[in-house]
């Protein structure tokens, strides 16, 4: 994944991106991207383990992978909503399907992104989120 220039505006670390992908090694890339960029960030390797924690209530994003073992990621924000979090949602898949993109817009998922994600087209997609909701 190259890195693009980097542009981080103040605003941004104030914000807490919570990243949940069941590869390891993509949840540590992405996280080391999003710090580079001055972004607050806490990761999470499935679903139940991001839900069983409390502290993701605060404002911010969350960017989730949807095909992971036990609970994907549309159930994790199934879950949520069905909780009164209205967390602003990016989710990130190998395999987007009609079915996945219909039920994903009915829970107000904001972008759906393919893997491999580029860095910067997930940069603006979190910046894009973060200001609609700032």
């Amino acid at each position: 994944m190259p890195i693009p220039s980097k542009r981080s505006p103040p605003s941004e670390i104030q914000n807490t991106i919570y990243i949940v992908d069941d590869d390891e090694a993509v949840m540590d890339s992405l996280q080391a991207l999003l710090e580079t960029f001055g972004f607050n960030v806490q990761s999470y390797g499935s679903g139940s383990e991001f839900l069983a924690d409390e502290g993701h209530r605060a404002a911010g994003c969350l960017v989730i992978d949807h095909h992971m073992p036990g609970v994907s990621g549309l159930d994790t924000v199934d879950n949520l909503r069905s909780n009164g979090v209205q967390i602003p949602t990016i989710l990130i898949s190998g395999r987007l399907d009609y079915v996945t993109t219909q039920r994903a817009t009915r829970l107000g998922v904001r972008e759906l992104l393919d893997k491999p994600v580029a860095a910067e087209r997930l940069l603006q997609a979190i910046r894009t989120t973060l200001a609609e909701v700032g």
